[in-house]
């Protein structure tokens, strides 16, 4: 159904530009055969349409934008030369042949996405190495092997009343949409795991220097 719209619409702006065109030659009673109407819809590998592309004519210093579905339509000449950008995706230029034996020339456009990858960022809950430092010695840790199985054991038992918790719909749905917003969120990068976040590491040794995971029986 978009397809049928949007070949639609390629056609309205076809015939709209064809009489913008012939208006302009008709004192003169001819048609320039140099005038020639470049449309089409703008893609990317995926067969998506990409709206709101810019378009320039690199050789006339003039262009248009494309529209919300990629749809474009302008007036061109032989061996102009477009570009094509648009926020995420590589440059793309488009030379109109020079050998067309119509006024028409109907072509879609391709682009290729460009993924960004910034340098590895390393966040520390510590602003010197001093502080690291003093957190590190003023750290408690169990003294001996009973010390260290006795908490161990109470963060197991912690893990396994989180397991037993009764998921509800509205829980299981909540779920759902978390993962779905994860995936969007970091599509294109890496993941981020809480296992490799020093903040969270920080709050864990906290939390076992106040004794919130011990038993309470």
């Amino acid at each position: 159904m978009l397809n049928l719209r949007a070949a639609i619409t390629i056609v309205l702006l076809s015939t709209f530009i064809s009489a913008e065109v012939d208006a302009q030659f008709l004192a003169s009673g001819k048609r320039d055969p140099e005038l020639i109407q470049f449309s089409g819809i703008i893609r990317n590998l995926e067969h998506r349409q990409i709206g709101h592309v810019n378009i320039i004519i690199l050789n006339r210093n003039r262009g248009t934008t494309a529209d919300e579905r990629g749809l474009f339509a302008f007036v061109v000449q032989p061996s102009d030369t477009i570009l094509f950008s648009h926020v995420g995706y590589k440059p793309t230029l488009h030379v109109i042949p020079d050998t067309l034996t119509t006024d028409q020339y109907p072509s879609d456009i391709f682009m290729v996405s460009d993924t960004f990858r910034l340098a590895e960022v390393k966040v520390f809950p510590w602003k010197t190495y001093q502080e690291f430092k003093e957190d590190f010695i003023a750290m408690e840790m169990p003294t001996d092997d009973e010390q260290r199985a006795m908490k161990n054991i109470a963060l197991i038992k912690t893990q396994i009343k989180m397991n037993d918790a009764v998921s509800t719909p509205n829980m299981n749905f909540r779920e759902v949409m978390q993962q779905q917003y994860n995936q969007l969120y970091y599509q294109g990068q890496y993941p981020y795991y809480t296992i490799f976040d020093p903040l969270r590491w920080a709050e864990f040794f906290n939390a076992l220097k106040r004794g919130d995971f011990k038993s309470d029986e």
